[in-house]
């Protein structure tokens, strides 16, 4: 028995909480289109994975521990027939199979981290169904085990190689590195002295009230020639095109949010040589780090882009402190649950690889569906080396943002970067225009909140400092704000908690505005052209209808 990773627990406690964003595994399941293939034959190389990988077992205890159990309580592979159906009746089937598998949380308590499906469907061809839970099998653990069942798949001769090592040895060597214990005692020191200035989680549009989870993707593919352009700008720039990449998804997000200040959550999969062959392991070796991202109004593109590589360079330096560690600092230090809610994942560094090898794209065909869940994410935007090109490919909680919003972001971060591939001197324009466009979409908004704060401290004025929250006001006049905006804006749900440290007027109008899908502006122009400026309303005075 081991004990879980801080990753580890964070996914086995997320999978429980009730919260917002909560009550999710996080998992992977991916569809590859293949030809003809043979049930009963996927079936024995299905098998063999799970006799060579350990952790393909794995289950976890009441009491929060990791062990190995049997095969035969965890193997999971199902063929469904379908040639014999009418084409209708096929679509439906397979659309409510990938609407189940897309949502569904495997039994770890039981040891069930994996489910592989076959759809036989009429013509001769299939449907590949895998479904992987990220607490035993992380995302390049996933590409591990294609790679086998396709090789197993191929050659069902092929024997078992388990290899010199497992997970749980690596975990073992890892955990009784003395060096390690130093750099973690640091790297906590170094976070600690940076947490007051990590920025607030992205004023994220609220989706209408639901009370299921709703997942889906968009997806969008990059020629090889425009892979080709993008890599040579980053080199330009003395950056990766991970690093190119996330520069242009910050500037999107900060543009779609209004948002100048904001932390994003950045995936890494770094495997430490503890162990022999550690590339060819199954398991979790994942980490997060938390990056401040903050686009500035006129900045370029291309500087924006270097001065979060340089930034990210320090993150990986200082990574042996676990990012949930440092998630769960925060929180403490702030008195609330604090969250990193948008994602960015790449996969465009692999060593001169696709995602996927040769062999897996001829035996299981090209990759036709991949989405993914995790507790306390809205959105996930990936991008990953694919087919020689760039698979642009976003998970979206679509219970938690609205679709449009969350559509015309995907379609101006797409755009963007086919952009600067067709034309690299697009990084010498501004990241974004907020200063033209978004402080007229605001004005009457930001104006009544000037107003409202400054009848609640009046000896600040109607300028005062910028964050709101070093006004003076007590937790009643935040209490007082917060109600007086939800009772005259409709469809608002605003809390106490979307006011944060670094939250001023302006940005929190942005997020009225976005929240109200712009009624705020009306709302805020009646309310300002009644006010008496001799003799100006409380706080609780209702606005002029």
């Amino acid at each position: 028995m081991k004990n879980l990773t801080p990753m580890q627990a964070a996914y086995w406690t997320g999978r429980q909480a009730n919260g917002f964003l909560g009550n999710v595994a996080a998992h992977l399941y991916v569809e590859f289109d293949c030809g003809n293939l043979d049930p009963q034959r996927l079936e024995k190389a299905v098998l063999k994975l799970y006799e060579t990988h350990e952790m393909m077992r794995m289950r976890i205890t009441s009491d929060g521990l990791q062990l190995i159990g049997k095969i035969e309580e965890s193997v999971f592979f199902e063929a469904e027939d379908l040639t014999g159906l009418d084409a209708d009746v096929v679509d439906g089937n397979l659309a409510e199979k990938r609407a189940h598998w897309t949502c569904r949380t495997l039994d770890l308590a039981s040891g069930r981290t994996s489910a592989f499906g076959l759809s036989v469907l009429p013509g001769g061809a299939c449907r590949l169904h895998v479904d992987t839970d990220m607490a035993a099998i992380d995302p390049p653990s996933f590409c591990v085990l294609m790679e086998d069942l396709a090789r197993f798949y191929e050659d069902p001769q092929t024997g078992i190689e388990k290899g010199d090592s497992s997970y749980f040895d690596w975990l073992e060597r890892k955990n009784s590195d003395a060096d390690l214990a130093g750099c973690q005692a640091e790297d906590k020191r170094w976070w600690q002295d940076r947490l007051a200035e990590l920025p607030p989680a992205p004023n994220l549009p609220e989706a209408p009230m639901s009370q299921s989870v709703h997942s889906g993707r968009l997806a969008a593919m990059l020629s090889p020639e425009e892979r080709r352009s993008l890599t040579r700008t980053a080199r330009e720039l003395r950056i990766t095109p991970s690093a190119l990449m996330l520069g242009l998804f910050a500037a999107v997000i900060g543009e779609a949010t209004g948002d100048d200040r904001f932390r994003l959550n950045v995936p890494m999969f770094w495997r430490a040589p503890y162990t022999a062959n550690v590339e060819r392991l199954v398991g979790d070796f994942s980490n997060i780090l938390i990056l401040a991202a903050d686009p500035a109004p006129g900045e370029a593109l291309g500087s924006l882009c270097k001065r979060l590589a340089e930034r990210m360079r320090d993150l990986l330096a200082h990574s042996s402190y676990p990012g949930v560690n440092v998630m769960r600092d925060l929180s403490r230090a702030r008195r609330s649950l604090q969250t990193a809610p948008i994602v960015f994942t790449s996969g465009l560094d692999l060593p001169g690889r696709d995602l996927f090898s040769e062999r897996v794209s001829r035996v299981f065909g090209p990759m036709s569906w991949a989405v993914s869940q995790g507790p306390q994410v809205a959105l996930d935007a990936q991008v990953a080396a694919m087919s020689g090109g760039i698979l642009i490919n976003w998970d979206i909680r679509y219970d938690a943002l609205p679709e449009a919003w969350i559509n015309a972001t995907f379609d101006s971060y797409v755009a963007l970067a086919r952009r600067v591939a067709q034309d690299p001197s697009a990084l010498g324009e501004p990241a974004f225009s907020r200063e033209a466009t978004a402080g007229d979409a605001c004005r009457y908004t930001e104006g009544m909140l000037r107003e409202l704060l400054s009848r609640l401290v009046p000896e600040t004025g109607a300028q005062g400092p910028e964050e709101i929250r070093e006004r003076g006001l007590s937790d009643a006049d935040l209490t007082d704000l917060v109600a007086f905006l939800n009772r005259y804006i409709p469809d608002m749900n605003l809390t106490r908690e979307d006011i944060g440290p670094a939250t001023t007027a302006a940005s929190l109008a942005r997020v009225v505005r976005t929240r109200s899908a712009g009624a705020s502006e009306k709302v805020g122009r009646a309310y300002l052209e009644a006010i008496d400026v001799r003799d100006r309303a409380s706080v609780e005075a209702q606005p002029a209808e």
